[in-house]
């Protein structure tokens, strides 16, 4: 008996990506930290990276919203 499978996929999980960061208009600016949440280190860079030069500083999980 043929058993049908669900091709169902779960989304992705978003990530809280921060980073330290420098502006890049302004280089006598100072060190701050910018975050933006993102599936991805690379989607995460993709936004800021035109605005800043940046270092990785971690990575924290969103917080999944409950349908109460």
């Amino acid at each position: 008996m043929a058993y049908s499978h669900s091709t169902q996929t779960r989304p992705e999980k978003k990530y809280q990506w921060r980073f330290l960061a420098l502006n890049r208009s302004d280089m006598s600016a100072k060190c701050c930290r910018v975050s933006v949440e993102a599936l991805t280190e690379h989607d995460a860079r993709m936004v800021l990276a035109p605005f800043f030069i940046l270092s990785f500083a971690g990575r924290l999980p969103v917080p999944e919203v409950a349908n109460v």
